[in-house]
């Protein structure tokens, strides 16, 4: 055989195993999102609600939850955490362990501010879907992150 032959067959096999992927992700009940949604911005926060929430939330949003002592969660590397993060935020570690230390904090019905760098960074938004996705319930993602809120002077410390 030559090599425009193994050239042909891998293109054949590769394009049967895509088509077939994505015929059994449409048929699947639940799906994965070929095309990810931006999130919508939070208009009111209602802590008392009982439904699932998934929103971002504006630099004003952060400072009230801040001040009602929700939990903070710092999506980005050890490093950048050491340098300077928002005061009593916990630190992007091994996701399950980061679970445990949540847990140990607070139950999962309970509100979660997650935050990256700044509006670019979407580090902030994978957590949050990954904590949805191990059962938490208010996810707030504060878009403006660690470069608007110490630009605020806002309540800050770092480890280094």
């Amino acid at each position: 055989m030559n090599f425009k032959n193994h050239i042909l067959q891998v293109n054949i096999i590769l394009s049967i195993s895509i088509v077939f992927s994505l015929a059994v992700n449409f048929l699947r009940p639940n799906s994965i999102t070929l095309l990810s949604k931006d999130l919508e911005q939070a208009d009111t926060i209602d802590i008392d609600t009982d439904e699932p929430v998934l929103l971002t939330i504006s630099i004003d949003q952060a400072k009230e939850f801040y001040e009602k002592n929700a939990l903070f969660l710092d999506a980005r590397d050890e490093v950048y955490f050491n340098k300077g993060h928002i005061k009593g935020a916990l630190k992007n570690i091994f996701f399950m362990e980061l679970i445990f230390n949540i847990e140990s904090l607070q139950s999962k019905e309970e509100p979660l501010v997650v935050y990256c760098g700044d509006p670019g960074c979407g580090d902030s938004e994978d957590l949050a879907y990954n904590l949805q996705d191990a059962g938490f319930t208010k996810l707030y993602v504060f878009k403006g992150g660690w470069l608007e809120w110490s630009a605020a002077n806002y309540p800050s410390e770092s480890i280094e």
